[in-house]
């Protein structure tokens, strides 16, 4: 998904439907600035809103997520195409939610043990490495959080 392409896509259908932003975005129950943030690329509709956005601009999902129209023949590829890049997505999200909550839970053991480690050289090259671990749990969170802003905030 090109978020600049459907925002472009947002812009143009929208023009074609002599909508202003400030009535799609009445319409939506979103501002007129939300309504240029898509319109720009800068930020992608939530999915809550997208079918009622699509009704709006009389489109399909399909051409929606595609940033175009699309003919009857070219449907079920550009179909199948969306649904693969979705699910790429969702994988992606997954895997760093994956990172993220092994690190952290990981990282917080071995804090924890290194309570119980019998010198204080041990535990303090114990308790870094969970502070590390901990840290890059945290570092993964957030890169998984500003991916997830960045791709579908309104």
């Amino acid at each position: 998904m090109n978020q600049e392409k459907i925002g472009g896509f947002i812009a143009e259908v929208r023009k074609e439907k002599e909508m202003t932003q400030a009535e799609l975005g009445a319409r939506l129950g979103v501002t007129n600035k939300t309504i240029s943030r898509w319109e720009n690329g800068n930020y992608m509709p939530d999915i809550s809103l997208m079918q009622s956005l699509c009704e709006e601009l009389e489109i399909s999902i399909n051409e929606f997520l595609s940033g175009e129209r699309i003919s009857d023949e070219d449907f079920r590829k550009k179909a199948d195409s969306n649904i693969i890049s979705s699910l790429n997505r969702e994988k992606l999200i997954r895997r760093e939610k994956r990172a993220s909550d092994f690190f952290g839970g990981a990282g917080t053991g071995i804090l924890l043990s290194a309570l119980y480690s019998p010198d204080s050289i041990r535990r303090t090259v114990v308790s870094v490495i969970g502070i590390a671990m901990i840290c890059i749990g945290w570092y993964c969170r957030a890169k998984l959080d500003r991916y997830i802003i960045d791709k579908s905030e309104n």
